[in-house]
């Protein structure tokens, strides 16, 4: 279990909380697509499932898949960058909540793996936390504009759309070119070379 040290400046304010998304973001690939391959190989028969899985929504597919595979967090591609740039924020006395459409187990595993987040949102097997889905609940714990959202795609638009700032990460030109539309973009971490 890593120790968390919090360091805070005295006399100066506190900053708005740090939002990370996870997929393509945090990580340099996807937890759904993950999840189904892992179910694919530990229990392939399962597969045929998916489909009657899916039409009862994504949230149900992400919940039945997590529940059904052998994940290990540490053995995810993570953005090495962003995680030094994160730390740093929390050393400086950022909160840092991840914040994902991924399932709640997952997200649960991922963050206790990296020691860093002091809060985890995600998909409750009930509601996909994505897009609009994520934006509100966002905006219901820290009000508009009350928070700073790390994303890369465009279904980060809608959360922008809400937030004080964005940080993009591993995207194209035109995403970066939509967030600043919608709000100040605070750092971009340029896309990753395929590999």
């Amino acid at each position: 279990m890593a120790i968390r040290r919090r360091y805070l400046i005295v006399g100066a304010p506190i900053s708005h909380p740090i939002i990370v998304d996870l997929d393509g973001t945090l990580i340099h690939t996807d937890m759904l697509h993950e999840s189904a391959l892992w179910v694919l190989r530990d229990k392939p028969l399962d597969v045929l499932r998916i489909p009657g899985w899916l039409m009862n929504g994504k949230a149900v597919l992400k919940r039945e898949l997590a529940g059904r595979s052998a994940f290990h967090a540490g053995s995810l591609p993570y953005n090495e960058s962003l995680l030094e740039w994160l730390e740093q924020q929390r050393i400086a006395g950022r909160k840092l909540i991840l914040c994902t459409a991924s399932d709640q187990s997952i997200a649960d595993a991922i963050a206790g793996h990296l020691g860093v987040f002091d809060e985890v949102m995600a998909s409750s097997g009930k509601l996909n936390l994505a897009g609009p889905n994520k934006a509100a609940a966002l905006v219901q714990r820290f009000g508009e504009g009350g928070f700073d959202y790390v994303g890369n795609s465009s279904a980060d638009l809608a959360v922008w759309n809400l937030a004080r700032r964005a940080i993009v990460v591993n995207a194209p030109a035109s995403i970066v070119r939509q967030a600043r539309e919608r709000c100040e973009v605070e750092q971009v971490f340029p896309r990753a070379r395929p590999g």
